[in-house]
């Protein structure tokens, strides 16, 4: 099969984000649902995409087979997790908000933070932020998306983990409404945290 320039952004799209659903990939490259739903036929039907029903009240996720993999930087996904459905179907919806809002900055993913062994530094001490959004001047955003509130010994040591790095300019945090204040007090006076409310960032 050929591939067109489109269908291997897809693909690449698709695979950094781990899976998404026809929507999220209608608003990420602006096509009407009927094109998505074709053009994810298409790539189906060659083998590269699979498509799952994770929870029945929300739309089916795409996600890319090995051999869909191979036309990417990153292989595919050896499971889908249930558990983390409602986490990643709002990350992705921040990540194309974040795009755009802020079109000139790179978007890095969690699976390629992953790849590339933690290079942005707070991994090494065993955490993973959600995404870096790198803007042209090189100022470094980790993006944090949290829709229940973490442990407050574990959270204060990914705080913790942030105030002992550079890497990092500022840490952004999108939080649901039963979460921010409990992100507040642990974030306490941190000037380099930033803190958003998800559903007036989504809507804004």
């Amino acid at each position: 099969m050929r591939l067109m320039e489109r269908d291997r952004e897809i693909l690449k799209f698709i695979n950094a984000v781990g899976w998404c659903n026809a929507p999220q990939l209608g608003k990420r490259f602006g096509m009407k649902w009927w094109i998505v739903y074709r053009v994810m036929k298409r790539l189906m039907r060659a083998g590269l995409v699979l498509h799952k029903k994770v929870n029945f009240e929300f739309h089916g996720i795409y996600h890319l087979t090995p051999k869909g993999a191979s036309y990417t930087d990153l292989p595919s996904l050896e499971k889908i997790s249930k558990g983390i459905h409602d986490h990643q179907q709002i990350l992705v919806n921040v990540i194309l908000k974040l795009r755009e809002k802020y079109p000139d900055a790179i978007w890095v993913s969690e699976r390629h933070l992953k790849q590339q062994k933690f290079q942005y530094g707070v991994g090494k001490s065993g955490h993973i932020s959600d995404g870096v959004l790198i803007f042209p001047d090189n100022k470094k955003i980790s993006i944090e998306v949290e829709l229940s509130l973490k442990s407050r010994k574990r959270l204060q040591g990914i705080i913790n983990s942030y105030a002992g790095t550079l890497a990092y300019k500022e840490v952004w945090y999108f939080c649901s409404d039963n979460v921010m204040r409990g992100i507040h007090a642990l974030a306490g006076k941190k000037s380099f945290i930033k803190i958003y409310s998800l559903r007036e960032f989504l809507h804004e």
